[in-house]
């Protein structure tokens, strides 16, 4: 997909191609796991590396800094969009968090918790 974003610009024709095709090689995975019985407790997060804005990245602008993040499995809230930005920098902090590790000092990113059930019930 970054190439088809590259070459052709994000939204273009062939970056919509390139998604299909990516979204087909999930749907393997997501099979995958289901025929493992590990669909249940696998979480799954699906993001990338940066946004994009014609054919280029790195600027300052929302549509290259705010990147989608996809989860699903046990903890995750089902059927919400999230009501705040996510940024490249907070993946790393929400899975040393989902994983009760210790997120260094220095890690600007902030946890995404509203996408997971916290109080009564444990995170994944």
């Amino acid at each position: 997909m970054d190439h088809a974003g590259h070459e052709y610009g994000w939204g273009s024709k062939e970056y919509s191609s390139a998604v299909e095709n990516v979204d087909g090689l999930i749907g393997d995975l997501l099979r995958g796991l289901q025929d493992e019985h590990l669909l249940e407790t696998t979480l799954i997060v699906m993001t990338a590396d940066h946004g994009g804005k014609a054919k280029s990245h790195g600027g300052l602008s929302m549509a290259e800094i705010e990147i989608p993040l996809i989860l699903s499995g046990p903890g995750v809230r089902r059927g919400r969009e999230l009501d705040q930005p996510v940024n490249t920098y907070d993946l790393a902090p929400t899975l040393a968090w989902v994983l009760d590790l210790q997120a260094p000092a220095c890690w600007i990113g902030k946890v995404v918790a509203e996408a997971f059930e916290v109080g009564d019930r444990k995170k994944p």
